[in-house]
């Protein structure tokens, strides 16, 4: 059973209720999209071939955090939070064993059973970063510190790329569209509105040191609890 989704819209008008299932205005995804979501892109990540992260998965999930953000973490039960603890420990196996791609899989297919887990979005952004896919690291990041400001990791992560990227953006001649586009994305600027609506293509095939210490793991578990 999908438990009851409650959010608020920019206005903080209540979404109306249908049953177990938010109806959520028609231009934003409803918590069980967002879900949806990302299990679909959890198997587009695991079944992708490329070295490089695929532009759909990154506008996906530049979507996705900025639609999160109207639904307050902790106020409605995860879908399966047991699912989503095994998926953490899983997706921190996989970063250990340097496998970025598996990682990232076994990530977005734990925030489909538990939407506002720090510590899966944490190792979402550490994969990302394995990537090279700095402006997705950086949000991310941001993200796991919007639902966990106290997240150690997280911040430190933070502060350290960003110190990096501002050292790359100083120097004459290294900026490229990534790196700017990270930037804008570090600085908090917002950018065009991408991602969800192709989640209607899914059916024609598209789809919707940082070691992790036990102690971590478990203060994420009860965040996102």
């Amino acid at each position: 059973m999908v438990p009851e989704c409650r959010s608020r819209d920019a206005g903080g008008q209540r979404d109306r209720q249908n049953g177990s299932r938010t109806v959520a205005n028609s231009s934003h995804p409803s918590l069980q999209d967002i879900t949806d979501a990302f299990a679909r892109l959890g198997e587009r990540v695991g079944a992708s071939p490329s070295s490089r992260l695929d532009p759909f998965v990154s506008i996906s999930l530049r979507r996705a955090c900025e639609e999160l953000r109207r639904f307050i973490p902790g106020l409605d039960s995860p879908p399966d939070p047991e699912a989503a603890r095994f998926l953490a420990r899983a997706a921190y196996a996989a970063m250990e064993d340097n496998d970025a791609r598996e990682a990232l899989a076994r990530a977005l297919r734990g925030l489909s059973f538990a939407p506002h887990h720090p510590g899966l979005f944490f190792v979402a952004a550490t994969a990302c970063f394995e990537f090279g896919a700095v402006e997705d690291a950086i949000r991310l990041l941001r993200h796991t510190l919007w639902i966990h400001p106290g997240h150690t990791a997280a911040r430190r992560d933070l502060e350290a790329l960003s110190a990096y990227m501002a050292e790359r953006w100083s120097t004459p001649g290294e900026l490229t569209a990534e790196d700017a586009a990270a930037r804008d994305s570090a600085d908090g600027e917002a950018g065009p509105e991408l991602a969800f609506d192709d989640l209607n293509e899914l059916e024609s095939g598209f789809v919707f040191d940082d070691d992790a210490t036990d102690d971590r793991f478990d203060e994420d578990e009860d965040r996102a609890a």
